[in-house]
């Protein structure tokens, strides 16, 4: 259960990332993600279709779901991606362009640990946050 596999990562104490497709997969709240998009926001089909396509290319190393709560709604709540790949800024800025995210900034949101450790050197790692 993705639930027990959240904590057992150490959350809320650490910052916990999950894969898109856990993240996803099963997931039928439109207020899981993206929920302050305003007017017309993406749907979750379009947020998932996006990140998948992400992460195929050849030039991504990673993308990772940020669980911000497991509480307060019918699903995990998100409010940050990262990205690992070799991208510069303004890549990112156009293919996250879909979902509308109020910042995107090369490196790391939060400093706290979290459950991704390694990357490989000279990867960037980029963040990308929705109000």
């Amino acid at each position: 259960m993705l639930l027990e596999k959240i904590k057992e990562l150490g959350f809320p104490q650490k910052d916990v990332f999950v894969s898109i497709k856990d993240f996803f997969e099963g997931n039928e709240d439109d207020a899981s993600i993206g929920v302050n998009i305003y007017p017309d926001p993406p749907s979750l089909r379009e947020f998932y279709d996006t990140l998948k396509e992400i992460e195929k290319t050849n030039k991504t190393e990673g993308v990772f779901v940020r669980i911000t709560d497991v509480d307060d709604t019918d699903w995990f709540y998100s409010d940050t991606i990262y990205l690992f790949g070799d991208y510069t800024l303004d890549d990112v800025k156009n293919m996250f362009k879909l979902l509308r995210p109020n910042e995107i900034y090369e490196g790391r949101m939060y400093d706290r640990s979290s459950n991704i450790s390694h990357i490989a050197p000279g990867i960037k790692v980029y963040s990308i946050w929705w109000d």
